[in-house]
């Protein structure tokens, strides 16, 4: 009898998912476009709750500022103006 063995996952690492909103205090806030922009993909897409370790609290807060914030026009839509600008909630400076 030979015991069947499920392959190893790897790159997985059981590190604590500490949301980083508890932990810290910081508040979510929609006008404060470059915290936003780190929870942004270079895609234009929210992050999910899985890569931004966030408890279900704050990604539910995080994604209800990121969607405030894009209808002011804070943040971008679409991926294409993250492309032509260069970034997201970069600060310019006048020339």
């Amino acid at each position: 009898m030979s015991e069947t063995r499920r392959p190893r996952r790897r790159g997985f690492s059981p590190r604590p998912a500490i949301c980083p909103f508890c932990k810290s205090g910081l508040r979510i806030d929609y006008k404060d476009a470059p915290m936003l922009a780190r929870y942004i993909t270079n895609q234009g897409k929210i992050v999910s709750r899985r890569r931004s370790r966030t408890c279900a609290k704050h990604q539910r807060a995080l994604s209800h500022a990121i969607k405030r914030a894009r209808y002011l026009a804070m943040l971008p839509y679409a991926p294409t103006h993250i492309w032509k600008t260069g970034g997201v909630g970069l600060s310019r400076s006048a020339a």
